[in-house]
């Protein structure tokens, strides 16, 4: 069975919303009610690259720091402090024989970035830490998605 693309997005955010609220009420229960609390309106949310740079609904985005895989062509569905909807078009290197001589592929994806964290030191500023891949043309059971850590770090950490 094949999914839309618009049903794949929403069966995955609707799965990390299922993983995320029982992690929120364990947050709550051992940091204090105040780590449930919304983002203020006024919060700015970014995604942050290899350089540590924060970037907001980026059209190309390279998320493996060696150069080997990156997004293009993303046109962004939303953007908000919890999550950020986009569909592109993902390219991977295959490395063979090296990284330097390799093979590009590619393909359509969709790309959910989520669990928006404060940035150290940066009063309203938030950034995305995960990055979820799906191939929309995948049969159900298949190995269709793919989640990552998102490649940057926040400013402040170590």
């Amino acid at each position: 069975m094949k999914l839309t693309r618009s049903a794949a997005i929403a069966l995955s955010v609707t799965a990390l919303a299922a993983i995320g609220a029982p992690l929120a009420a364990q947050a709550a229960a051992t940091h204090g009610a105040a780590t449930l609390a919304q983002p203020a309106a006024t919060t700015s949310v970014a995604v942050y690259d290899c350089g540590n740079k924060p970037v907001v609904k980026p059209t190309t985005f390279v998320f493996t720091c060696d150069s080997t895989g990156y997004l293009t062509k993303l046109t962004w569905n939303s953007w908000t402090a919890p999550t950020a909807t986009a569909t592109g078009v993902l390219y991977t290197d295959n490395c063979v024989p090296n990284c330097a001589s390799g093979g590009w592929s590619h393909q359509n994806v969709d790309v959910l970035l989520w669990r928006s964290e404060p940035v150290k030191g940066q009063s309203g500023k938030r950034g995305y830490t995960e990055m979820t891949f799906l191939w929309p043309n995948h049969a159900i059971g298949s190995a269709n998605t793919e989640t990552r850590a998102a490649p940057g770090a926040f400013p402040g950490e170590s």
